[in-house]
C-alpha cells in the first residue's frame, strides 16, 4: 500500500538566477532539493509544497506554482 498526499503547490526555480548558495537543500525538511552545476533540482515525488525552500532563498529564485 503506497501512501499518497495532495500537493497545493510546487517549487519552481530559476536557475538563472540561482546562485548555488544550497540554503534550500540545507532547509527543505523533506531533503528533496539537490544542488547541481546547473542549478537546483527538486524531487517532486517528495516535495509536500511547505514552501521553506522559496523563504529561504536569498534572490528569490524559487517561487511556489500551483498544481495544476
Amino acid at each position: 500500500m503506497s501512501i499518497q498526499f495532495v500537493r497545493a503547490f510546487r517549487p519552481e526555480v530559476d536557475n538563472e538566477r540561482c546562485i548555488r548558495c544550497g540554503l534550500c537543500q540545507t532547509f527543505c525538511p523533506e531533503g528533496t532539493a539537490l544542488l547541481t552545476e546547473r542549478g537546483v533540482l527538486f524531487d517532486l515525488r517528495f516535495c509536500k509544497g511547505c514552501g521553506i525552500c522559496t523563504n529561504e532563498c536569498p534572490v528569490e529564485a524559487i517561487r511556489m506554482v500551483r498544481e495544476e
